[in-house]
């Protein structure tokens, strides 16, 4: 067995200096000062306009009347459940108590020990 061991270490790696180069032209911002002037007024004249912006977070009006409908389903189906298990609870509790089940310990019957046998079974402690 060999000891060996190093710490982990990072390799040198330059990387893909010509990919890296036609990416960054790729998504560099325009040089010239009239496009972040006109982005400001595009934004400005959308948040001025009024009209309903669809935000990724809220819900279309088409699927909240589908998606209410979902709720009253499985809250329909959870409180059948519910009621279910308590009714099921409920009955175990009646049956325990009428039946005459195991009512305590059953004791198991054996034959009478031989003297020998009381004997062996008090020198071992039995």
């Amino acid at each position: 067995m060999t000891s060996d061991y190093s710490t982990p270490h990072l390799v040198p790696d330059e990387g893909d200096a010509d990919l890296t180069t036609v990416l960054r032209s790729l998504y560099a911002a325009p040089d010239s000062a009239g496009y972040w002037s006109a982005l400001e007024q595009r934004i400005m004249d959308r948040i001025a306009g009024g009209e309903p912006l669809d935000a990724w977070w809220s819900v279309p009006t088409q699927w909240v009347r589908i998606g209410l409908i979902a709720a009253g389903f499985a809250l329909i189906v959870a409180g059948s459940l519910f009621l279910r298990s308590r009714a099921e609870q409920r009955q175990m509790a009646y049956e325990s108590v009428l039946e005459p089940g195991a009512v305590g310990p059953t004791l198991a019957i054996r034959d009478a020990q031989t003297e020998r046998q009381a004997t062996l079974n008090y020198i071992n402690g039995r």
